[in-house]
C-alpha cells in the first residue's frame, strides 16, 4: 500500500502531489483549450459542428466554390524592378546599377516589361490569365513594416486601426452562425504563415493556421498535430501529454482537411523552395474538397536594403515558378475554373538606388492578379516618376481596397454597398474579370440594405444636379466626392435627415475642385453607396 505524501493546510485539506498534479493540468487544459481557440475561431464560446449539407447550400448561395488565393511578398516588393518602365529616362537615372535593361526585361506592351526572373509568366499574360493593376498603395502610407502590413491585412487605414482583418469581416457577415455553430470545415486556411489578423472578425477568428507545414503533415499522417506518446516518463511528462491530447481533441476542422488531403494529389511538379511547397499544399487541399474559401501564404525577404539584384532575382524566379505551378496543377483537371490568386505587399521601394546596392522602403508598387476569368492586360497608370510626393516616393494611383473591393464585388458577388461597409468607404471598382464571370448572387446571405442610389444626374456635372436615392429606414444621410484613393475631396451641402422612401438631394458642385472622374459616395445608417461622377 502506497504511503500518502502530504501535509494539511490550516483549514484541513489534504495538500498532496497528486493534488497538485490535478491544479497544474486544469491550468494546462486552459492554455490549451485558448491557444487552439485563437486559431479555430472558438473564441471560449460553445460550438457545434453544422451538417455539411446546410454549409454547401449556402456557398452554393454565395457563388459556388469559388476561392481566393492571397500570396504576401513580404518585407516590401521593389514594384519598379518587377514591373519595368521600359524607355524611361527618369528609371535609369534614379538607378545605374540596379536597373533592369530594356533588353534584359521581358516585354509585354509598349512601355511595359517585366523582371527576366518571371519568364513564366509572359505566356501568363499573353493568355489573359494574369493581370497587373500598376501604381497600388493608398493615401499617406506608412513605411513601417508592422503599420503597413497592418495597414493591409485589416482594410483600414492607420489612423483608423482596426483589430478585425477585412477577410475576417467578410466571413463574419457570410456566416452569421459561427461561432455559435462551427461549419464541418474551415473557411479560411493560412499555410506556412502567422498572420492572425488577416482572419479576425469581431466575434472571432475565423481561420486555421499552419505556420509550419510540419504541423499538417503530422496531421495527414498520424492523424493528429502533437505527439502524446513521446514525453518524459514523468508527472510533468504526463501532463504534456494531456495538454497535447486537450489540443488534438479540440483541433475541430482535423477530419476534413485530413480527408481533404489524403483524397487528392498534386497534378504538376513543383521547384523546391518553401512558397511552391505551401502552394501545392494548398492545391492539394481545393482539389480534396476541403470547401475553405480563402487561403494566405507568404514568401518573405522583400526588404532588400542591401544587393538587392542577386536577391531580387532569386526571390522573383521563385514566386514565378511557385505560381505557374500552381496555376498548372489546378488546370490540369478544371479546378483553376474557381481560383483567383492575387499578390500583394506592405509597400514598394524607393526610386532611387541607395549607397548599398539596394533600396529603401517606398510607397506604391503592383499587384498581380491570376485567374481563368480576367480581362488580362494592365489596369491602372504607370508609376510616375516626374511627380512624386514630398519624401521623393512614388504617388499611388490606385487605392489596393479598389482591387480587394473588385474581388469581393465580382468574385464572390458581395454587393457593392457591402463592399463600401466592408472597407469603410468607397474606392473605384476595377474591371478585372470579364463581364460573365459575376452573374450569381449571394444577397439572401448578405446584410440587409438600407440604402439605393437609383440616378445620378445630369452627369457629367458642371455646376449643380441631383441624386436620387431610397431609404428603407430613416436616418442621417451625408454625400461626399472621393477620389481614386479614396479621400474625401469635397462634400454636398450638410448631413441632413431624412424619412422613410425615395428623395432626390440637390448637387451644388464644389468650387475649388479641378475637371476629372470622381466618385459620389452617398452615406447612410453605416453604409454607403458610391456611383461613378465626372466634373466638368
Amino acid at each position: 500500500m502506497c504511503k500518502q505524501r502530504g501535509s494539511r493546510l490550516q483549514d484541513g485539506t489534504l495538500h498532496d502531489e497528486a493534488h497538485a498534479r490535478w491544479t497544474r493540468r486544469q491550468f494546462l487544459r486552459g492554455v490549451a483549450l485558448a491557444g487552439t481557440a485563437a486559431t479555430l475561431g472558438l473564441g471560449g464560446t460553445r460550438v457545434s459542428v453544422a451538417e455539411p449539407t446546410g454549409l454547401m447550400h449556402r456557398l452554393a448561395a454565395l457563388g459556388g466554390d469559388r476561392i481566393l488565393v492571397m500570396i504576401q511578398l513580404s518585407g516590401g516588393n521593389d514594384g519598379l524592378n518587377t514591373v519595368v518602365p521600359l524607355g524611361n529616362d527618369l528609371y535609369r537615372q534614379a538607378r545605374p546599377s540596379l536597373g533592369i535593361r530594356d533588353q534584359s526585361a521581358i516585354r509585354l506592351a509598349d512601355g511595359i516589361g517585366l523582371h527576366p526572373s518571371l519568364s513564366s509568366w509572359e505566356r501568363l499574360y499573353q493568355d489573359g490569365r494574369m493581370g497587373i493593376v500598376q501604381n497600388v498603395g493608398y493615401a499617406e502610407p506608412e513605411l513601417s513594416h508592422f503599420m503597413s502590413t497592418d495597414v493591409w491585412l485589416s482594410g483600414r487605414n492607420a489612423a483608423d486601426f482596426d483589430s478585425t482583418g477585412w477577410t475576417g469581416r467578410f466571413l463574419e457577415h457570410m456566416h452569421p452562425d459561427v461561432p455559435a455553430t462551427l461549419p464541418d470545415h474551415p473557411l479560411a486556411m493560412q499555410i506556412g504563415a502567422s498572420t492572425p489578423l488577416l482572419f479576425q472578425g469581431n466575434e472571432a477568428h475565423y481561420g486555421v493556421t499552419f505556420p509550419d507545414p510540419s504541423m499538417l503533415d503530422r496531421l495527414t499522417s498520424g492523424g493528429s498535430i502533437h505527439n502524446e506518446e513521446d514525453v518524459p516518463d514523468t508527472s510533468y511528462g504526463e501532463e504534456i501529454a494531456f495538454a497535447r491530447s486537450v489540443a488534438n481533441a479540440a483541433f475541430v476542422h482535423a477530419g476534413a482537411i485530413r480527408d481533404a488531403y489524403d483524397t487528392a494529389r498534386n497534378e504538376a511538379s513543383y521547384p523546391g523552395n518553401t512558397l511552391a511547397r505551401d502552394l501545392a499544399i494548398v492545391a492539394r487541399l481545393i482539389r480534396g474538397g476541403l470547401g475553405a474559401q480563402i487561403y494566405h501564404v507568404t514568401l518573405g525577404g522583400f526588404d532588400t536594403h542591401a544587393s538587392q539584384s542577386g536577391s531580387h532575382a532569386t526571390l522573383l524566379a521563385r514566386l514565378g515558378g511557385a505560381v505557374s505551378a500552381f496555376i498548372n496543377d489546378l488546370t490540369a483537371d478544371g479546378h483553376m475554373d474557381r481560383v483567383c490568386a492575387v499578390t500583394f505587399s506592405e509597400f514598394g521601394r524607393r526610386i532611387r538606388e541607395n549607397g548599398s546596392s539596394g533600396t529603401d522602403h517606398g510607397t506604391a508598387a503592383p499587384m498581380f492578379v491570376f485567374g481563368n476569368h480576367l480581362t488580362g492586360g494592365t489596369t491602372g497608370n504607370m508609376p510616375d516618376l516626374a511627380h512624386l510626393d514630398a519624401a521623393g516616393n512614388l504617388v499611388a494611383s490606385t487605392d489596393f481596397r479598389s482591387v480587394y473591393g473588385s474581388i469581393m464585388k465580382d468574385w464572390f458577388s458581395l454587393p457593392e454597398g457591402q463592399v463600401d461597409t466592408l472597407f469603410g468607404g468607397a474606392w473605384p471598382n476595377l474591371a478585372l474579370f470579364s463581364g460573365s464571370v459575376a452573374t450569381h448572387t449571394g444577397r439572401a446571405l448578405a446584410l440587409p440594405i438600407h440604402l439605393r442610389v437609383e440616378s445620378v444626374y445630369p452627369n457629367p456635372l458642371r455646376t449643380s444636379g441631383r441624386v436620387v436615392l431610397h431609404l428603407q429606414q430613416a436616418g442621417p444621410v451625408s454625400c461626399t466626392l472621393v477620389d481614386a484613393l479614396g479621400r474625401t475631396v469635397g462634400r454636398f451641402g450638410p448631413e441632413r435627415i431624412l424619412q422613410v422612401g425615395r428623395h432626390e438631394i440637390i448637387l451644388e458642385r464644389p468650387g475649388h475642385l479641378a475637371a476629372g472622374s470622381y466618385l459620389l459616395r452617398v452615406t447612410h445608417a453605416g453604409e454607403s453607396a458610391a456611383t461613378p461622377l465626372v466634373l466638368k
